[in-house]
C-alpha cells in the first residue's frame, strides 16, 4: 500500500512504499530500496541486503582466485576481511545513524544539519578504519612486511639459521616472532629502491588521480549519494503533494458544480412548471392524481435535500440513500407522466457510492431519452456486484428505451463529462461511465466502480 505524499514527509510514514510519482518501481533486489523513503527503516534494511548480498560472494570469488593461484591463504584473512569491514562500516554506518535522526522527527532545517554531520561521523570513522587496513595491506605485499615474515617464520618452523639469532629456543614462538619481525623490517629497508627525481611530477599526478578516485568512492559508499537521493526525494515529494492538492480542489470544483447543476436542475423553474401545471390540470378532473403528484413531490424533496446537505463536502455517498431518491424521483415522474413505468433493483443493501451520480444518470435518461418519446416508457435501474480481474466492482446500470442517441442528446452533455471527469479524478482507470445503444431501442448508462465498503452511519 503506498501514502500520499504528505504522509511520507513525517518519519510516521518510513514502512511505506513511496507514491508512483517517486518510486523507481524497481522488483530487482540491489535497488528495491529506492522504491522506499530514504533513511526510512525498510531501505536501510533492503540496502543492507543488496551490500551484504553483493560484498560475501566478491569475497569468496577472491578467496578461491587466491586459493587458485596458491598465494598465501592468510594474506585473504589480513587484507580482505579488514577492507571488507571497512567498506561494510563506511556503507552502513553513518547511513544507520542517518535512519535513527530521521526517526527522532526534528525540523527540516535540524535534521539536515543532523544527517550530515552523522554522515560525515560515520565516513571519519570509516576512513581511519580503511586507512589503516590499507596500509597494513600496503606493507604486506609491498615490502615484505614484518609481521608476515614472523607468520611465515612461526607456522613453517623452519627459520633460515643465518637470519636468525642461533640462541632462539627450538619451540619458543614469541622468540621466532620478535627475530622474524626485526628481520622483515631490515629486508623492507633494503628492497626500498630510490625513486629518481624526474619521476616527482608524474607520481603526484597519479596520486592525485588516484588520491580522487578513492575520495569519490568514500563519499558514494558513505552516503553523500543518499544524502543528494533524499533531497532530490524530498523534492518530488513536495511537488506530488501539490499536484495532488492541486487535483482535489479541482474535483471539490467538480463536485459543487455538479450539486449546484443538480440543485438547479430540481428546483429550476422548468422542473417546478412541469410539476405544478400537472397538478393544476389533474385537480378537476383527476384530484386522486394532483394529491400523488404533491405527494410523490414532497417525498423527492425529502429525500433528496437531506442529501444534499449532508453529502455536501463528502466524496463519497451511500447507496441506499441514492436508491431512495432515484425511487422518489421516479415515481414523481410516474405520477407526471402516466405512460412511464419504472423499475429499481439491486443485489446489494448498501455501498459507498459517489453522491449525485446515479440520480444523474436516471435524470439524463428522462430529459433525453423518455420524455421525447411518444407512447409508452420504461427505465430500469439496476444494481450488480460484478468481478474484473478478481476484483469486486458495483455495477450501476439505467437502461431506457427512449428515443435513444438519435434523440436531442448523443451522450456528450455537461452532466455526462462531469461524471467522466470525477470518476477519473476518484478512482482513475479503475472506474468507467458507459453509454452504449440497446437492441431493443433506448440507451443503456453503466457506472463501473470499485466496491468499497463504509461504515453504517448511526
Amino acid at each position: 500500500m503506498s501514502v500520499t505524499p504528505a504522509s511520507l514527509m513525517s518519519p510516521s510514514a518510513n514502512e511505506e512504499i513511496l507514491p508512483p510519482e517517486v518510486s523507481a518501481r524497481s522488483e530487482s533486489w540491489l535497488t528495491r530500496a529506492r522504491n522506499y523513503p530514504v533513511f526510512s527503516r525498510t531501505w536501510y534494511r533492503y540496502r543492507a541486503r543488496a551490500w551484504m548480498g553483493t560484498l560475501i560472494p566478491a569475497l569468496l570469488l577472491i578467496f578461491l582466485i587466491d586459493a587458485a593461484r596458491g598465494a598465501d591463504w592468510r594474506t585473504f584473512f589480513v587484507v580482505w576481511i579488514p577492507l571488507a569491514l571497512a567498506g561494510t562500516g563506511m556503507h552502513l554506518g553513518g547511513a544507520a545513524l542517518a535512519v535513527w535522526v530521521r526517526q527522532r522527527g526534528y525540523a527540516e532545517k535540524k535534521e539536515w544539519r543532523c544527517l550530515i554531520t552523522v554522515l560525515c561521523a560515520g565516513l571519519l570513522c570509516s576512513l581511519l578504519l580503511f586507512f589503516a587496513a590499507r596500509q597494513a595491506t600496503q606493507q604486506l605485499l609491498h615490502y615484505e612486511a614484518p609481521m608476515l615474515t614472523a607468520l611465515k617464520l612461526h607456522y613453517s618452523g623452519s627459520p633460515d639459521p643465518a637470519k636468525t639469532t642461533a640462541a632462539t629456543p627450538a619451540g619458543n614462538w614469541l622468540s621466532e616472532f620478535k627475530a622474524g619481525f626485526e628481520q622483515g623490517l631490515q629486508d623492507g629497508s633494503q628492497n626500498r629502491a630510490p625513486r629518481p627525481p624526474d619521476t616527482a611530477g608524474s607520481d603526484f599526478w597519479k596520486g592525485f588521480y588516484i588520491g580522487l578516485v578513492l575520495s569519490s568512492v568514500c563519499i558514494y559508499l558513505s552516503g553523500g549519494y543518499d544524502l543528494w537521493l533524499f533531497s532530490r526525494q524530498r523534492n518530488m515529494l513536495k511537488v506530488a503533494q501539490s499536484k495532488r492538492a492541486s487535483e482535489q480542489a479541482q474535483a471539490m470544483q467538480r463536485e459543487t458544480e455538479l450539486r449546484l447543476s443538480v440543485l438547479a436542475a430540481q428546483v429550476e423553474p422548468h422542473f417546478l412548471f412541469n410539476t405544478l401545471a400537472g397538478v393544476r390540470s389533474a385537480i378537476s378532473t383527476e384530484p386522486a392524481r394532483a394529491v400523488a403528484i404533491v405527494d410523490h413531490l414532497v417525498d423527492y424533496l425529502r429525500a433528496t435535500i437531506p442529501q444534499m446537505r449532508d453529502d455536501g463536502g463528502s466524496v463519497q455517498s451511500r447507496l441506499s440513500k441514492q436508491l431512495d431518491a432515484v425511487h422518489a424521483y421516479l415515481s414523481l415522474m410516474q405520477a407526471r407522466i402516466p405512460r412511464l413505468s419504472f423499475s429499481v433493483e439491486s443485489q446489494i443493501a448498501d455501498a459507498a457510492v459517489p453522491p449525485l451520480m446515479l440520480i444523474s444518470l436516471v435524470e439524463n435518461a428522462i430529459k433525453h431519452g423518455i420524455e421525447p418519446k411518444v407512447g409508452a416508457a420504461h427505465i430500469a435501474v439496476k444494481v450488480s456486484v460484478i468481478a474484473i480481474q478478481e476484483q469486486p466492482m458495483l455495477e450501476m446500470r439505467v437502461e431506457d428505451d427512449g428515443v435513444g442517441f438519435g434523440g436531442h442528446n448523443s451522450g456528450s452533455g455537461i452532466g455526462l463529462a462531469n461524471i467522466h471527469q470525477r470518476l477519473a479524478a476518484m478512482y482513475g482507470d479503475r472506474a468507467s461511465l458507459l453509454l452504449k445503444a440497446r437492441p431493443e431501442g433506448g440507451v443503456a448508462a453503466i457506472i463501473t466502480i470499485p466496491l468499497e465498503k463504509q461504515t453504517e452511519a448511526a
